[in-house]
């Protein structure tokens, strides 16, 4: 695959059937944590009382997932996903208004995805809702019908964008939101994204310099359009691929390439039809692997399985077959990788229980046998230590980088298919590296490793006898060990006594006071992180600070103690409506959306300067274009190269999103102040997107999309 699947290929999801684990009750402060692989969900239910307020965290490790809410009759009360990746937190709260069992359903977001990871659920709190939050819930459908209405009257401004990125991401994301509510618009909407995307594609210049930023913007709306179009429509979104396919790409470096990409994104949206044309499916399948490999093609046959098992099998006895024909695996770096996916996506059949793998099977037991599992393994293994290293020049395009990783990762499982080969693996493995030369000695290597876990008094006598060079990275190190162990006073002496450099030594300073933070964050202690930010002395390192950890206030804590700690963090910020900086422009938004879930109010007033504030900074912005940054395209402002003020104008939509359904119009009110037009056009979508589900989504980072 070539760069541009790294840096824009959206996650093509696709529909499948779950594997739903049995339900588990939920006790406040009682975490449970969980597997979780591609396909499965796991269920847990809440018993509230009526009008009762429930809050919950579902902690991802390793793995991006999805939470539903669906109440006692079966409604679908929301799905929270927020942009954190697969670590960090999910935060889940509702007002149960019936009295019954509420269903908690955590799945993979991503179910093209086949890796596994954990998670932990745990229920904060279960209370009887405060007047705001009962009158919140109740107003939901109210500023529902509100953010409809807005989508009615902002459709002429968004045909008035004239920067087509811009237009046609507005477009798809109007779209996407009246699905349910307004066919009609709907279709208008995606008709014109789809005609709005042709156009851009025609009038892209080839020869300009600007080709290639052109072209990346182009994919990541085509795929996204694909994305969207595939779920309800997959017909429609293959004949749009078809007919907009590009003869040229500068991301891939040769036709071949720009094919297998082509052909990757064609399968997710055979994804969706395997599920009403098994055979339609298939049929791309097999086009698509004569084009190459690609693990979607293992993904695609898990899809038809349902519905056709015996053509699952076939495809998959298919792909077998192609590979162990291969004159060379490691001569092909996807051929090579693909080979690794179905051995590792395999289990041999085993006494007692089965093996759990950090990669989960995707398809059932029949589909590959063990014939061919041992005839592909014994291919890959016999090129592996019959191979001859050729030079560094050689490792990028040598599948045997992707080979022996993945040969190690199933050493155990492959030992017992073929007795002997995990030794004579690692013997090769050791030949190789060292006529390689792979590792570079590290001269500090030997006193990094006697300070790692010895008394600080000795570590500091072994520091002294380390080549002048390496001391102050290994006082640096010593620090850090003492202050993740939780010595803070020690780990500042040992920075203050030994590191020289001023610079070395502040950063050094900065990185034990972040830890301090952190620390206390984890334990769970937000009084003491807000004294230890309290004492940074530079006022943007404690803005950055703020802004990381002013989220997780509230969780767990009643109201009355949530208000109290936001108060603190803003007596923490300079006392001047509007920010100073950057940095504390970031911690005014974020602390203006903690406040937005207890008291709107002050939220607004957080809020409103700052609305000002972007004017004079987008004005100024614009006054400057061609003397520093970029912040403009054309007219317009750019809401893709990540500049300044539209990471604000990012923040900015949320606060105001979430504000939306508390006080619509009030919300409505102070976006309507904002000058420019494409920017109060985001804001007014966000508004949009959150009144419209119910706040059940966040808004990614930059653009548009979620």
């Amino acid at each position: 695959m070539g760069k541009l699947s790294a840096l824009i290929l959206f996650p093509l999801l696709i529909c499948s059937a779950l594997n739903v684990q049995a339900q588990t009750t939920l006790q406040v402060g009682t975490p449970i944590e969980r597997t979780l692989g591609p396909g499965q969900a796991q269920v847990f239910t809440v018993t509230a009382q009526e009008n009762s307020f429930v809050e919950l965290v579902v902690e991802q490790r390793d793995i991006d997932v999805l939470v539903k809410v669906s109440s006692p009759g079966g409604k679908n009360l929301g799905e929270y996903d927020t942009p954190n990746g697969a670590e960090g937190p999910e935060q889940v709260s509702f007002v149960a208004t019936a009295a019954g069992s509420y269903l908690i359903t955590v799945s993979p977001l991503d179910s093209a995805d086949q890796t596994s990871g954990r998670f932990e659920i745990k229920l904060l709190e279960m209370r009887p809702a405060t007047d705001q939050e009962l009158k919140a819930n109740k107003n939901l459908q109210e500023v529902k019908a509100k953010g409809i209405a807005l989508l009615a009257e902002i459709e002429p401004t968004i045909q008035e964008i004239k920067s087509p990125h811009n237009r046609i991401q507005a477009q798809l994301k109007a779209a996407q939101l009246l699905r349910e509510i307004d066919e009609k618009r709907a279709d208008r909407f995606m008709s014109n994204a789809i005609a709005g995307i042709k156009e851009f594609m025609a009038n892209a210049d080839i020869d300009s310099e600007e080709y290639a930023q052109q072209y990346q913007w182009i994919a990541q709306l085509r795929e996204e359009l694909i994305r969207v179009l595939a779920e309800r429509d997959p017909d429609a979104a293959l004949n749009f691929l078809q007919s907009t396919t590009p003869r040229y790409s500068p991301y891939q470096s040769d036709s071949r390439e720009l094919r297998m990409h082509e052909s990757v994104i064609e399968l997710s949206i055979a994804n969706h039809i395997a599920l009403k044309d098994p055979n339609r499916a298939a049929q791309i399948v097999r086009r698509s692997l004569k084009q190459g490999y690609s693990y979607n093609l293992v993904v695609t046959a898990s899809q038809l399985a349902p519905k056709n098992p015996e053509l699952a099998a076939e495809l998959i006895h298919e792909m077998t077959g192609k590979l162990l024909n291969e004159d060379k695996l490691i001569k092909n770096v996807e051929a090579a990788s693909f080979a690794i996916s179905l051995l590792q996506s395999y289990h041999t059949p085993q006494e007692g229980a089965q093996e759990t793998r950090r990669v989960a099977s995707p398809f059932s037991s029949g589909w590959l046998s063990e014939d061919e599992y041992k005839q592909l393994l014994r291919k890959a293994l016999d090129e592996v230590l019959s191979y001859t290293p050729r030079g560094n020049a050689h490792y990028a395009s040598d599948g045997i980088w992707n080979m022996i990783p993945g040969l190690q990762s199933i050493a155990t499982e492959m030992d017992r298919a073929i007795s002997g080969s995990k030794a004579a693996l690692d013997k090769k493995v050791a030949e190789i590296t060292n006529a390689s030369n792979v590792l570079v000695n590290n001269p500090a290597q030997e006193y990094q490793n006697a300070i790692g876990n010895g008394p600080v008094e000795a570590a500091l006598e072994t520091i002294e006898k380390a080549p002048a060079d390496y001391r102050e990275q290994l006082y640096v190190q010593l620090a850090n060990r003492e202050a993740t162990s939780g010595d803070l006073a020690r780990a500042k002496q040992i920075v203050n006594d030994h590191i020289t450099n001023p610079f070395q030594r502040r950063q050094a300073l900065a990185n034990i006071d972040q830890q301090e933070v952190y620390r206390a964050l984890g334990k769970g202690k937000i009084e003491e992180a807000l004294r230890a930010i309290s004492n940074l002395r530079n006022p943007r390192e404690r803005a950055a600070q703020i802004s990381q950890i002013v989220n997780q206030i509230g969780p767990g804590q009643k109201r009355a103690t949530a208000l109290n700690l936001l108060e603190q963090v803003r007596a923490l910020l300079s006392p001047s409506p509007q920010a100073q900086d950057e940095n504390q422009m970031n911690a005014l938004f974020e602390l203006a959306r903690a406040f937005s879930k207890y008291d709107a109010k002050r939220s607004f007033e957080i809020v409103d300067p700052l609305i000002d504030q972007f004017n004079e900074i987008s004005a100024a912005a614009r006054t400057l274009e061609g003397f520093g940054g970029e912040n403009f395209d054309g007219d317009e402002l750019n809401m893709q190269n990540g500049n300044v003020v539209a990471n604000i104008l990012s923040q900015m939509s949320m606060v105001l999103g979430d504000l939306a359904l508390t006080n619509f119009d009030r919300t409505k009110a102070i976006s309507d102040k904002i000058s420019l037009p494409e920017a109060r056009l985001k804001v007014y979508l966000e508004i949009a997107q959150q009144t419209i589900t119910g706040g059940r989504y966040a808004e990614a980072s930059v653009g548009f999309n979620r």
